[in-house]
C-alpha cells in the first residue's frame, strides 16, 4: 500500500485532468443518489455539505432537492478546527482562509458537531473498506471525532478516487457510506 503522501500526490495529478463538465455531470448524479437513498437522510434534520474545490463534487443542488433539511457548511479555523453553520443560500458564502467558500459566522447560525445527523464528507481518496484520506489538514478527522454515535458519515467523491484501501490511523473515523457518480456503497455500521 502506498503511503499517504504519495497517494495524495498521485490523486491530485489524476484529478487535475478531470474536466469541469465531468465534475458537473458527476455532481448531478451524486446529488440524485443522495436523494434517492432515504437511509442516508430520512432521519437527518442537519446535514453537512461542503463548498467544492475545482475538482470536487458540487452539492449545492441539495438545497432544492432537500428543502426541509438544514444544510451546514464548514468554516475553517486555525489549528485545523471546523465549525458548521446553517446556510440557506449558498450565494452568501465568502472566500475563507484556505480560499474555499465558507459561511459568515455573524450571519450563519453555528450548529454543534454533536447535533449533526449526517456528515457528507469530501476526501481525496476513498477505500472500498470505508477508509478515507483527506487533503492532509486533519480538519474532518478532528470534527468527526466529536460526532454523536448515531450520526451517519458518508464520503462524497468521484469513482476514480476509490481504491481498495487507504492508509489510516487508529483514530480515523471510517465511513458508513460512500456516494460517487455510480451509486451508493454501504460499509455497514
Amino acid at each position: 500500500m502506498k503511503d499517504k503522501r504519495s497517494l495524495r500526490q498521485e490523486m491530485r495529478s489524476l484529478l487535475a485532468d478531470v474536466t469541469m463538465q465531468s465534475v458537473t455531470e458527476a455532481s448531478d448524479s451524486i446529488c440524485m443518489h443522495i436523494c434517492n437513498h432515504p437511509e442516508l437522510h430520512a432521519e437527518a434534520s442537519t446535514i453537512t455539505v461542503f463548498s467544492a474545490r475545482a475538482d470536487e463534487i458540487k452539492l449545492t443542488t441539495l438545497h432544492s432537492l432537500l428543502p426541509s433539511k438544514k444544510l451546514l457548511y464548514p468554516l475553517c479555523h486555525p489549528g485545523g478546527i471546523l465549525s458548521f453553520h446553517h446556510v440557506e443560500n449558498p450565494s452568501e458564502l465568502v472566500p475563507g482562509m484556505l480560499g474555499i467558500l465558507e459561511p459568515v459566522p455573524e450571519k450563519h447560525l453555528k450548529i454543534a458537531v454533536e447535533d449533526i445527523d449526517l456528515f457528507l464528507c469530501p476526501g481525496l481518496v476513498f477505500g472500498r473498506d470505508g477508509s478515507r484520506l483527506g487533503h492532509g489538514g486533519g480538519f474532518y478527522d478532528r470534527a468527526l471525532a466529536k460526532k454523536k454515535h448515531s450520526a451517519i458519515v458518508c464520503g462524497v467523491g468521484l469513482e476514480m478516487q476509490v481504491r481498495d484501501s487507504v492508509p489510516h490511523e487508529d483514530y480515523d473515523v471510517f465511513l458508513q457510506y460512500l456516494v460517487t457518480e455510480t451509486g451508493l456503497r454501504s460499509f455497514g455500521s
